[in-house]
């Protein structure tokens, strides 16, 4: 009975080595499999040391080793989750980086005259002026991206001005292209603006923004390219058009590009612009901080003119900023239209609406002047600089040719230049200016940027001296 329990022992014994064995090997097996699948290699059949080959030895020859022990700490550390936070994929470069990011026009990488303006944007002279034009922007920026995300056109676009006018709705080029989207006279027709002697639309941000982009659209439309469509923002719809036709119909910019279809201006207008563009969309890749948008603005209805000089004071608006908002007038009043829409802060909607819709509040300086044996309604705008027409539509009803001894005309004096010069500091500088033929201390006043009463009282004399041609009067410096 004995030997028997030996027996059924033994038997037991050599059944758990085997089933050992068995689950070691399927154990190398496994891992070996993980270790093909990661690397990406084949399992050896043969063992490489030190140069020399060794084979596998077969099942009989092996010889069974006990294991040696492992101390505790080991095996805890064997069992803890591997900390992966550390194991970073392989750092892609900027222009790498940039290369993979989504744009709404596909941008010309390893385009020659493309990567300079990029490397030229990207040098520390390159983004100051970046910087510095995006501070400019701020004002408009806000209301500049709501527009491209309303027409559905690349946001690309929104920094078109950059290379314009530097975001300033004063900008004049040589040509005479004005404002932040810098439009010539002959190309707003359609477009929603006009010039007036009140008015010049081209430096109004709202009206130039939706005129701009609406004739980028017109030119895409025609062109069916976004890069053609830009140069054609620059030189012209014909002469884009007239590069198609010479091409056989091509309207693949960067061909037209390599053949020189258009002027050389227009053609670098579009790699110079992209370059901007592809920075500014992703300053955050290149390390640039850009100011938020500033302001958020509101366009209200007037039914009354309103010199904007007053209403800052009044709504405690700094001027800068209505000026700013408002760049289309000629002066610090607004027109005598009803139709002219006021932009003022967001902020301050409830407070200006309050002071608008108060009749006692004076909201225009006016000079009442009656009219003496002699006067002509010619002599009366040459004394104060204002047309004829300005004195008309003021008071209305006049009939320039019937003037009437005793009739009270109202005589805007909150007409002063919106960009005039001047300072309120006693101590201000001042210059020097000749009386011509003409001069007047309202016309003068108004040229400096200052009042008539300052510039009597800054030279001594009285509001309503003869001034004589020739005569040297101070007036503000420029600043």
């Amino acid at each position: 009975m004995t030997k028997i329990r030996y027996a059924a022992l033994l038997i037991s014994l050599c059944t758990a080595l085997s089933l050992a064995s068995a689950k070691e090997a399927e154990t190398a097996i496994s891992l070996s499999a993980v270790s093909q699948e990661v690397t990406g290699s084949s399992a050896p059949s043969e063992v490489s040391t030190g140069g020399s080959q060794t084979t596998t030895p077969s099942p009989e020859e092996r010889t069974i080793e006990a294991p040696e022990e492992l101390p505790d700490a080991a095996l805890e550390e064997n069992l803890q989750t591997p900390d992966l936070s550390q194991l970073q994929p392989e750092e892609l470069s900027i222009e790498e980086q940039a290369k993979n990011l989504q744009y709404g026009i596909p941008m010309p990488w390893g385009h020659e005259l493309f990567e300079k303006y990029r490397q030229y944007y990207l040098s520390d002279g390159g983004r100051k002026i970046l910087l510095a034009t995006m501070q400019r922007a701020a004002p408009f920026m806000d209301y500049i991206q709501s527009k491209v995300a309303e027409y559905g056109v690349p946001q690309e676009l929104a920094y078109l001005p950059v290379i314009e006018s530097s975001f300033s709705p004063f900008a004049v080029s040589r040509s005479g292209a004005t404002g932040i989207w810098q439009f010539m006279r002959n190309s707003i027709v359609g477009y929603g603006m006009s010039i007036t002697e009140w008015v010049d639309d081209r430096r109004d941000f709202m009206k130039s923004t939706d005129a701009a982009l609406n004739k980028l659209i017109d030119n895409y439309n025609d062109l069916k390219d976004w890069p053609l469509a830009i140069a054609a923002y620059n030189a012209g719809l014909g002469a884009l058009r007239r590069a198609v036709n010479a091409t056989g119909g091509d309207t693949d910019f960067w061909n037209i590009y390599e053949k020189g279809l258009v002027s050389r201006q227009a053609l670098d207008y579009v790699p110079k612009f992209l370059a901007v563009a592809s920075i500014l969309l992703y300053p955050e890749l290149y390390g640039l901080e850009l100011p938020s948008s500033s302001i958020k603005w509101e366009a209200i209805p007037l039914d009354r003119q309103v010199d904007i000089k007053l209403l800052a004071a009044k709504a405690e608006i700094p001027l800068d900023t209505l000026k700013l908002g408002n760049a289309e007038l000629h002066y610090t009043i607004t027109p005598p239209e009803n139709t002219h829409l006021l932009k003022i802060p967001a902020d301050k909607s409830e407070q200006v609406k309050a002071i608008l819709s108060d009749p006692s509040a004076p909201l225009v300086h006016y000079e009442i002047y009656k009219v003496k044996q002699g006067d002509t309604l010619t002599a009366i705008s040459k004394r104060y600089g204002i047309s004829i027409s300005m004195i008309a539509r003021v008071n209305t009803g006049l009939n320039p040719d019937r003037l009437r001894i005793g009739q009270i005309l109202m005589i805007p004096l909150s007409l002063q230049p919106l960009q005039g010069s001047g300072s309120s500091g006693g101590s201000a500088q001042t210059s020097t200016h000749t009386v011509q033929k003409g001069d007047t201390l309202y016309g003068l006043a108004r040229r400096y940027g200052t009042t008539a009463q300052k510039l009597a009282n800054l030279n001594g004399i009285n509001l309503n001296s003869i001034l004589r041609i020739g005569q040297k009067l101070k007036v503000p410096a420029a600043p």
